[in-house]
């Protein structure tokens, strides 16, 4: 039955039915091809400082190029693993530009019983061409939707991106920026050559003040470069989605994230990023919405989280399900969140000294870092000095070219927890003006609540409520998944 049902969609595809025939036959692919489970992101066997981009750019063709869900877990595994789920690792060898890997492979049901891993490895070739040889020798179901498109054919360009996508820090990242637009420029058909540039004009925005020739559209431009090149290439929509969405932009955000989800309905991430975009519009049941597709996708694995705190169970009063979204990395990013939840629930000693350590690393996540340092400053009773460095950090932030109106709020917090509801009321506004609208979260955060005692409360709440609404309307919770 099976054998006919795919027969009988092929001919159906063929004889021109169109668009309907094409997605049964995605969903076909995708049900008789397994969940592929990434124990390990990183390359073993290739120089650190290479690793970690192959194994990104690994991913990168594994969610262009099969049919199957990808997954890259936390540690530690659950116990009892889903039986057909295939889990693979990676390993490499590099001579001078050339590179040969070797993907070993068994089914979750097969590992508990002591079985003997498969194995494919490709022969010593140019980068490319081991990347399409793994491909083919990967067990799980093909698309052909342009990975051919995705790495640089010359192989020291190769090389170069697999370095420039192992940057993890955004001060590293910023130092590599112009070697990301010569690499670009220089492969202008390969399409992870452009989310790496597009991925680090974003973080230069985000983190550096104004004053470079780097707009917004440039970030933009690069991510549409990638998406013309791999229709729905997911790294790319996750990307500007994130990005359209600090700009403000969420109703952008929201049809680029859904044109990927379209393309790739069974790729994690852009789930995540649906929910980034619909909570900061204060579309909350659409947010949870697509965390509940993600996560039917996923379970039982805890995803690795790399670009999001899951605010979405912040603002819908799920504070137990937030803490157990954060991993257990110490990025300042995460540290931040987990010492902002702390204080949201009282615990001002548990606080303190995540806010320390968040404070103490610069090397990524420097805005969270910053505001690390405020909130460490106040739990130490030392108030002006933690009110001066929020108030230098809301001016640098003032010059920022991705102004990420959710983050602002964050400002807006400090000022009221601070004891300053008019400075925060005006965060707050400014906030709401960059795209942040969830409502449910300015009514409702505790540590806001001295700005809303403000006669120009309800005129912003207001405000809030009217904009939310036409996203309401123009997307309701079941076009999130």
């Amino acid at each position: 039955m099976t054998k006919l049902f795919g027969r009988l969609l092929v001919l159906a595809i063929l004889a021109g039915s169109g668009a309907g025939a094409w997605k049964a036959w995605r969903a076909y692919e995708a049900r008789r091809s397994p969940r592929i489970v990434v124990l390990d992101p990183v390359v073993a066997g290739v120089e650190r400082d290479c690793a970690i981009g192959l194994g990104i750019l690994l991913r990168d063709q594994m969610e262009v190029s099969s049919a199957s869900t990808v997954i890259v877990p936390s540690r530690p595994l659950p116990p009892d693993l889903p039986p057909g789920d295939l889990l693979l690792r990676f390993s490499g060898h590099r001579e001078g530009d050339s590179l040969s890997l070797r993907v070993e492979w068994i089914a979750a049901g097969k590992r508990a019983t002591g079985a003997a891993w498969s194995a494919f490895e490709t022969p010593m070739a140019t980068p490319a061409e081991a990347f399409r040889r793994l491909g083919r020798g990967l067990p799980v179901a093909r698309l052909h939707d342009g990975a051919e498109n995705l790495m640089p054919s010359d192989p020291a360009r190769f090389w170069d991106l697999a370095r420039q996508a192992s940057i993890q820090e955004d001060v590293a990242a910023n130092a590599d920026l112009e070697a990301s637009r010569k690499l670009a420029e220089s492969a202008p058909d390969s399409a992870a050559a452009w989310v790496n540039l597009g991925e680090h004009i974003y973080r230069n925005l985000w983190t550096e003040p104004a004053g470079g020739d780097l707009p917004q559209a440039r970030a933009v431009n690069a991510f549409d470069r990638a998406l013309a090149l791999v229709p729905g290439y997911p790294r790319a929509a996750l990307l500007k989605g994130m990005l359209l969405t600090d700009m403000g932009d969420q109703r952008s955000a929201l049809r680029v994230l859904a044109d990927g989800r379209g393309l790739r309905p069974r790729i994690p991430d852009l789930y995540g990023g649906l929910a980034y975009a619909g909570r900061t519009s204060g579309l909350m049941d659409g947010a949870l919405r697509a965390l509940a597709a993600r996560d039917r996708l996923t379970r039982p694995y805890r995803i690795s989280q790399e670009w999001f705190a899951e605010n979405t169970y912040l603002y819908s009063g799920r504070w137990e399900d937030f803490r157990n979204s954060l991993p257990g990395n110490r990025d300042p990013f995460f540290l931040f969140y987990a010492g902002y939840l702390d204080l949201v629930q009282g615990d001002k000693v548990g606080a303190l000294p995540l806010f320390q350590e968040g404070a103490v690393e610069r090397r990524t996540s420097l805005p969270f870092s910053d505001l690390c340092t405020v909130y460490a400053l106040a739990l130490q009773g030392r108030q002006d000095e933690a009110l001066g460095n929020l108030r230098a950090f809301e001016e640098e932030r003032g010059r920022l070219r991705v102004p990420d109106g959710e983050l602002t709020f964050k400002v807006a917090e400090a000022y009221a927890f601070l004891d300053h509801p008019e400075e925060a009321l005006t965060a707050a506004g400014r906030a709401f003006a960059q795209g942040f609208g969830c409502l449910a979260w300015y009514e409702a955060s505790p540590l806001f609540a001295p700005a809303r005692h403000s006669p120009r409360w309800e005129g912003l709440r207001q405000h809030i409520r009217e904009r939310q609404t036409l996203l309401e309307e123009a997307y309701p919770p079941d076009s999130f998944g």
